[in-house]
């Protein structure tokens, strides 16, 4: 018996095995051939190939599949800084109480409560269910998350609204900022909004950018980048709504995670930004 089963599970090894190969070696010809004889564009039949390995993974594409291989510069970003009082000030008021949560120091005025975290990252909170709106709408909510933002005092001309989904009456919305068509990430300001009106604020954001222009870099085309997603979980059973190049830096990756608490910006590069469905990200880099 114990033979058997032996022999049954070494068969299912080699089967395993000859799959993955046979696989692989699908893989390595659609690359190959994957360009047109124009080696900026990537050929039709590389885009069909790959949106069929993203629907063995329950992936789908609902807008095209960019074909063009793009060449661009690189940017150096430097990320704003905040002085904590100010931005309590600027966001509470001047009564306020202090609280050390996890090494951070939250100021707290009743429901508010607004802290920055590593220097770059306001975070803000209230915590009030007093209804203020009878309904909420997308309008609605674009244009109390946009007064916000002038009543604080931050630039109204240097971002775009990239995400915004809702559950009900609670509105998420994610600002993104824009420079030349071009999303930088990772920088944002995100809402929650509700009846009750701005239950959340983050800003994370890109205070100067400088062109470096001195050197492009070609990165990999759409599809070939999409093929990542295979081995990401988080994106089996969603939907793709975006698909778009954008300039991305991510401080844990390019600067390293034990000193991303006082970076301050680096060297942004060409990527995939790709929003789903659910209003999630990815962003697919070739390395």
């Amino acid at each position: 018996m114990d033979g058997e089963i032996n022999m049954d599970w070494s068969k299912a090894k080699n089967i395993l095995i000859i799959a993955f190969i046979i696989t692989n070696v699908f893989l390595a010809y659609v690359l190959i051939n994957s360009r047109d004889n124009n080696t900026s564009v990537v050929g039709e039949e590389f885009v069909r190939d790959v949106q069929t390995f993203l629907l063995e993974k329950n992936i789908k594409v609902a807008v095209d599949i960019p074909k063009e291989i793009p060449s661009l510069p690189l940017f150096s970003i430097k990320y704003e800084t905040y002085n904590p009082q100010e931005i309590a000030n600027k966001f509470l008021g001047q009564k306020y109480e202090t609280e050390t949560i996890q090494g951070y120091i939250y100021y707290v005025n009743d429901s508010e409560s607004v802290t920055v975290k590593n220097g770059n990252e306001i975070i803000y909170e209230n915590t009030s269910k007093n209804q203020i709106y009878d309904s909420m709408t997308t309008d609605r909510a674009v244009e109390i998350a946009q007064k916000f933002i002038e009543d604080k005092g931050f630039s109204s001309n240097d971002y775009k609204l990239s995400i915004m989904t809702h559950n009900n009456d609670v509105y998420y919305i994610e600002y993104t900022k824009l420079i030349d068509d071009f999303y930088f990430e990772k920088s944002y300001m995100k809402f929650t909004i509700s009846l009750s009106g701005v239950n959340s604020f983050e800003r994370y954001w890109i205070e100067s950018v400088e062109l470096d222009d001195s050197t492009h870099i070609t990165i990999m085309s759409a599809p070939r980048a999409l093929l990542k997603l295979l081995s990401m979980e988080e994106a089996y059973g969603k939907t793709i709504n975006e698909i778009s190049v954008c300039y991305y830096l991510d401080p844990n990756k390019h600067i390293g995670a034990n000193s991303s608490s006082s970076a301050r910006g680096g060297k942004a590069t060409p990527a995939w930004r790709i929003v789903f469905d659910d209003g999630t990200k990815i962003f697919l880099e070739d390395n």
